[in-house]
């Protein structure tokens, strides 16, 4: 949105005419989608209504009319309108309508439908109300979450007081400002009268439909911004996904590493941790895409650097540096063998992830020896002092460590960037 501190120039007052042809998008996509999201009783059914220019949306006073998501799409307008189940009072209420439209868009993203993706939000407020809270704008960023970067339209409804507009385009600059999800996203306020209000029977004094046409103006200027910011939006859903998936693997791993560790096997024979190591990342790459028995070289350079390489040498000259610490043998030993496999998988996730988003390719073997050697390798002195002191200070304190004590002060520790 620009930076105009006066918000004087974000409308303009131009109504859409009965017969006038609205501004179609033109992209890649057969139809944009585009969300409608707002408090109840706020006119979303009656704007949809308007723009149709029919009744398609049910509409009422005094109690919320849109029970589900519904789409709405005609031959005249560029792109679909989604209509959403209002924010009525109450946390339960709240809940089920942010619930409602984060499962319709974790599903689209899951389906792979297109026709019910978000390309852009169009927030309603209403304008009688001259209030607009943070716990507004807090609900829109949790129902809308998936959709990080997607353009905002914020559109004040029953915007009947032409005085009012500026005082209301500014509280609702205001209040973005200050959202730290929400800020960079809000591309224009836009104030619109739906539908002809009646002022005055008697002397037959309305107000008419105003600012549809400057809504629709805006809305085919940001709808491409809004299908490549959906695309971004949607991969990296795909990736939290995976990423949750590969840090669960090496949480897995690095405890049947530390199991393995305890057992009084002198380490520098610990190549026993081998083939947990390959199974690691054969999980890993397998998440991520990266063909495990046909991209060998990449998959043998990450295999080289564990337990037979770089990253348990560096593990056992950290051990062998730190001072004299009361930890049981067995114990300390377990300790670096999972370390080692937590290193080894995260830095595998960072890697494959690198190559999964197209920042590195799988024949770029030497960025990954440089990233084994300079990332995972030379950070694990640092983070094995810091286990080692955070399981001692435990110990020192009184307090019982488990296993999945140790195993979670090592995972914390072992990310890398």
């Amino acid at each position: 949105m620009e930076n105009n501190q006066n918000n004087q120039s974000i409308y303009r007052q131009t109504p859409i005419q009965q017969n006038q042809a609205p501004p179609v998008y033109t992209g890649v996509i057969e139809k944009p989608n585009v969300v409608v999201i707002g408090n109840s009783g706020v006119g979303k059914s009656t704007l949809i209504n308007s723009l149709f220019q029919s009744y398609v949306a049910e509409t009422s006073i005094g109690e919320a009319t849109t029970k589900q998501m519904r789409v709405y799409e005609n031959d005249a307008l560029g792109f679909r309108i989604i209509d959403t189940i209002g924010f009525e009072p109450g946390l339960l209420n709240q809940s089920k309508a942010i619930t409602a439209i984060r499962k319709w868009s974790k599903d689209s993203i899951k389906n792979d439908d297109t026709t019910h993706q978000i390309n852009m939000i169009w927030y309603c407020i209403d304008g009688t109300s001259r209030k607009m809270f943070r716990k507004n704008i807090d609900m829109l960023a949790h129902a809308t979450s998936v959709w990080k970067s997607v353009p905002i339209i914020v559109v004040i409804t029953k915007s009947y007081s032409k005085p009012e507009r500026d005082e209301n385009i500014r509280m609702v600059y205001n209040a973005f400002k200050n959202h730290k999800k929400l800020s960079e996203n809000l591309k224009a306020i836009v104030p619109v009268v739906a539908t002809t209000y009646k002022i005055d029977n008697d002397l037959n004094i309305n107000v008419t439909p105003d600012g549809l046409g400057e809504l629709l103006t805006e809305t085919v200027k940001y709808l491409p911004e809004g299908v490549n910011a959906s695309i971004v939006d949607k991969n990296y859903f795909y990736l939290n996904q995976k990423r949750a998936m590969a840090h669960s693997v090496v949480g897995a791993s690095a405890i049947a590493g530390l199991t393995v560790g305890l057992v009084p096997i002198p380490f520098p024979d610990g190549t026993i941790l081998t083939p947990l190591e390959i199974g690691e990342i054969k999980s890993l790459s397998k998440i991520y895409g990266v063909e495990f028995d046909k991209d060998t070289e990449l998959i043998q350079t990450i295999i080289n650097a564990g337990t037979a390489g770089i990253v348990a040498k560096t593990a056992l000259n950290a051990i062998k540096a730190i001072p004299a610490v009361n930890i049981a043998a067995d114990v300390l030993n377990g300790i670096v063998a999972g370390v080692i496999v937590a290193a080894l998988g995260e830095g595998s996730i960072y890697i494959f992830e690198q190559i999964y988003t197209g920042q590195k390719s799988v024949s770029d073997t030497e960025w990954v020896k440089r990233f084994l050697d300079s990332k995972v390798a030379a950070g694990l002195a640092g983070n094995m002092n810091v286990i080692i002191k955070e399981y001692t200070d435990k110990l020192n304190s009184g307090q019982k460590v488990t296993m999945k004590d140790v195993m979670a002060i090592i995972l914390k520790n072992m990310k890398f960037k």
